[in-house]
Order: structure tokens, then C-alpha cells, then sequence
């Protein structure tokens, strides 16, 4: 992210939290209230700051969505007031209770507007004018994916303008609707075009095409001082926890399987346990009355599914009695489907140890025979009733390769803060469904104004045998 536009949006929280301890203070009932003193304000500076950092606060690491930054903010908000209140306890403060409710609510509606002010700054025509071009050399899912993801990301001030795909690569593996034109990296054609069109960047996806003519399209770039990017052609592996050491002048890339830390899965354990319980006591009414209502029309009230859990150890994950890929459900059955209330019986589950509230959703054993062997990394965990792979819309019809790719992200930045915020995330999905409308991500729509022959271009190499695509 732009470290520039980072800092600014923590100045933004930091002002903004002096304001609203100061409105606190005015709101208050009473005048005794300490809100305003110098120490609170202090603390609160220092413990958002810390947030800031550690839990990525800007909300733009996954691209602007709504949802994630409201759930992210309201959680923090949520640690902040919490800690503020256990340090005051502490040193003998004496906060009154209108004044801790002013600020946990003013605080989350200031910081998510902070930052959808960021957004459209960083989306406007002033800032796309600086953005520095790019080029990414490769074909393929990872190169797609990529300029995808670029796009997603305004704040990276970053701009795809060209897709150079090798000559062997399948011209399908493109964009659609493009037309392939042919550039030979033997002659001085492509580097020329790409400095006519203030290229600055040039992001190479592995594989590329083998021999001379790629090193020097690489040094001419470097020469005309563009920067270079390198995505690995073991993509997956980046979904390793990786650490690059050296031993004298030898680097050394080390990976590690991503897992929760044994403190981490027992305070999720019990986490799950009193949720669970809670959950399963405030909506125990509406179960039945669910449960009642097919045990009437159908027969019978619930079903059950055999999944994978924990190390593929296989487990009977429960569920209400409705088809949900069924064409002829009745209303209240499309009903139950569409809130996702058929799932609530594996607060079950959870209560029993073989599923979370937040994990990677389990799925059958015929999925999981076909996994690769960094997707099996998914299933050292134990999977969870939601997740970040469902609060981004993907369901099981999807690809288990594209949920797999969020749930290695999840087990690898775990923590309760991320628990809470995916279960806020849920919630607004349901929402979303009740209002019957998407109307929650905001995706820039800004296109590049350069000439359209750049967009997509495969390159000649004559010596290559190699497929280049992924």
C-alpha cells in the first residue's frame, strides 16, 4: 500500500478520536467524567496506533469492501474501548458510561468514513494521472489473476496497461476478445513501445520464455529505468509461510506449513464453545419452529452430510432437511436456504469439536481426494460453519482451488480479531440477502486511456520450447 496514504489515514483516526473524546466529554451527563483528561487520550492514541499496525487498519489489504471495513473497524473499536476500560480499572479512572457509549459509536462511523474518503481520493481522475504504468510479462490463471487484483487495489497507485503474452501461450488464456498481435523480443519493437507509453514497472510471472533474448528484454528494461517484479512460478507456495535467509552470499527460502499456534486453538476453543452456546440459546426458537415446519411437510426435520474435518478425519456435519440445489422448494424452504438457517443445526458440531464458528468450510470426501497438496493444507485446521472464502461470496458451488486460496490466507494471519470481524462479515452477508442487493462492494471503474494495441501482445521467442502458460 502507499505508505504515504497509510500514514495519512492513521493521522485521519488519530484526530478524529481526539474529536470524539472531546464531544464525549461535552455529551456527557456528567461533568466528572475523566474522557478528556490528557491520559485517556493518550491511551487511546497509543492502543489504535498499535491496531493500526498490527491488524492492518487501513482495510485495504483485500481490496475495498464495505462489509470488511465496517466489520474490521467495529471490532477495533470494540478491543479499544475494552482495553481502555481494563487500563482505567487499573489506575483508578473514573469513566462515566454515557461518555464509553458515545465513543464506541462515534469512533467506527468516523474511521469508515475516513476511509471511504480515502477511496474515492485514491480513485479520483487527479490520482489516476499519477499512477505508475505496468506491464506484466506471462500468461495464464496467475498473470489474470494478477492484473484482476491490481485493479482491485487503487491505493498501490499502480496501473495495468499491458498483458505480453509468450508466443506459445494459448491466445484463449487472455482476456476475452482480444486480439494478439506479435512482437519479437529479438528487436528493440517492444522495449521502445513501452517506453512511448511511460511504462514503469514490469512484472514478470513466471515461466517465461527460456534464453537470452528474455535477460535481455530484462536488462534493457532495467537500463531504461523501469522497476522489476518477480511472481514466482510456484505460485502455491507463497501460501507457505515463507522466511528468505541467506547462509554467506546463498539465499535460502524456507516454507512452513501454515497452522494455528497450540495457545491460539485453545483460546479459539473456548471462544467457540461460549458462542456456541449463546448462539444456539438465542435462536433455539427459531430451530424448532424451522425444525417443526419440515417435520410436517417432509417428514423429517434434519439431515446429516459426511465431510472432512480435522486432519481429513471424517465427521456427520448436521443440517436442516432442505435440498438447497433443489429447482422445487416450497417459499419457506427457499427461505431457510437463502439466510443460510439450514446450516444451524451444526451449531451442533461445534459444540462437539468438530467444527468452528469460523474456519474453512468442510467439504465431501470426493473433493478432497482431488486436492493438491498445497490445498491439504486447508485441512490442518477444523473447519468452520463460516469463513473468509463465504464472506467474499464464494458457496460450495465454487472451485475448492478458490476457496482454498482464502482459507490458507486465514490460517496463516488467525486471530480473534479476524474471528470476530468474519462474523460480523456474516452477518452483513445475511443482511445483504434480506435487502436483496449486492450493493455493498465498491470496485474502481477507472480504465486505462493508453492505446488498446498495448492491452494484450504475444511475443515471439524463437528458441523457446517451453509452454508459458500456467
Amino acid at each position: 500500500m502507499n505508505r504515504c496514504l497509510r500514514y495519512a489515514i492513521l493521522g485521519a483516526d488519530l484526530l478524529w478520536i481526539f474529536g470524539v473524546f472531546m464531544l464525549a466529554k461535552k455529551w456527557s451527563a456528567t461533568t466528572t467524567s475523566t474522557l478528556v483528561d490528557l491520559p485517556p487520550i493518550l491511551a487511546a492514541v497509543s492502543i489504535w496506533a498499535v491496531l493500526y499496525f498490527t491488524k492492518r487498519l487501513d482495510c485495504f489489504w483485500r481490496g475495498w469492501h464495505l462489509p470488511s471495513i465496517c466489520a474490521q473497524v467495529t471490532v477495533a473499536v470494540g478491543f479499544l474501548v475494552v482495553l481502555l476500560l481494563a487500563s482505567a480499572n487499573w489506575v483508578g479512572y473514573g469513566y462515566s458510561r454515557a461518555g464509553v457509549a458515545y465513543v464506541a459509536c462515534l469512533l467506527p462511523v468516523g474511521f469508515v468514513s475516513i476511509r471511504g474518503l480515502a477511496f474515492r481520493l485514491v480513485t479520483s481522475r487527479s490520482a489516476g494521472s499519477i499512477k505508475r504504468k505496468a506491464v506484466i510479462l506471462g500468461a495464464g490463471r496467475v498473470a489474470q489473476e494478477l492484473a484482476r487484483k491490481i485493479t482491485a487495489h487503487p491505493e498501490i497507485s499502480m496501473e495495468v496497461v499491458g498483458l505480453l503474452f509468450p508466443a506459445e501461450a494459448d491466445p484463449h488464456s487472455g482476456p476475452a476478445g482480444a486480439v494478439a498481435s506479435s512482437i519479437s523480443l529479438r528487436s528493440m519493437n517492444l522495449v521502445s513501445l513501452l517506453r512511448q507509453s511511460n511504462v514503469q514497472e514490469l512484472i514478470i510471472v513466471e515461466p517465461v520464455p527460456p534464453g537470452p533474448e528474455t535477460e535481455k528484454l530484462i536488462a534493457r528494461c532495467r537500463e531504461n529505468g523501469m522497476r522489476i517484479h518477480v511472481v514466482p512460478q510456484r505460485y502455491e507456495l507463497h501460501l507457505s509461510k515463507a522466511q528468505l535467509t541467506e547462509i554467506e552470499d546463498v539465499p535460502l527460502l524456507s516454507l512452513e506449513e501454515r497452522k494455528l499456534p497450540l495457545l491460539g486453538k485453545r483460546v479459539k476453543r473456548c471462544t467457540d464453545l461460549i458462542g456456541a452456546l449463546l448462539l444456539l440459546v438465542l435462536c433455539a426458537p427459531v430451530l424448532a419452529f424451522c425444525a417443526a415446519a419440515l417435520y410436517a411437510t417432509r417428514g423429517k426435520a434434519f439431515r446429516k452430510e459426511l465431510r472432512c474435518g480435522k486432519d481429513g478425519v471424517m465427521f456427520w456435519m448436521h443440517r436442516l432437511n432442505v435440498d438447497r440445489d433443489s429447482k422445487h422448494l416450497d417459499s419457506h424452504e427457499r427461505m431457510l436456504a437463502q439466510f443460510s438457517l439450514t446450516e444451524l443445526p451444526q451449531l451442533w458440531n461445534v459444540l462437539k469439536g468438530e467444527m468452528s464458528l469460523v474456519g474453512p468450510r468442510p467439504e465431501s470426501r470426493d473433493r478432497v481426494k482431488h486436492y493438491a497438496d498445497w490445498q491439504r493444507q486447508r485441512l490442518t485446521v477444523v473447519p468452520g460453519m463460516t469463513g473468509l472464502a463465504q464472506v467474499r461470496g464464494l458457496r460450495e458451488e465454487h472451485s475448492s482451488e478458490a476457496k482454498a486460496r482464502f482459507d490458507l490466507q486465514y490460517i496463516g494471519q488467525w486471530s480473534l480479531f479476524l474471528d470476530f470481524s468474519l462474523l460480523l462479515q456474516t452477518a452483513w452477508a445475511l443482511f445483504a440477502r434480506l435487502v436483496k442487493a449486492d450493493r455493498f462492494k465498491i470496485l474502481p471503474t477507472r480504465h486505462s486511456n493508453l492505446a488498446r494495441g498495448l492491452v494484450t501482445r504475444r511475443m515471439i521467442h524463437a528458441d523457446s520450447t517451453q509452454s508459458g502458460t500456467d
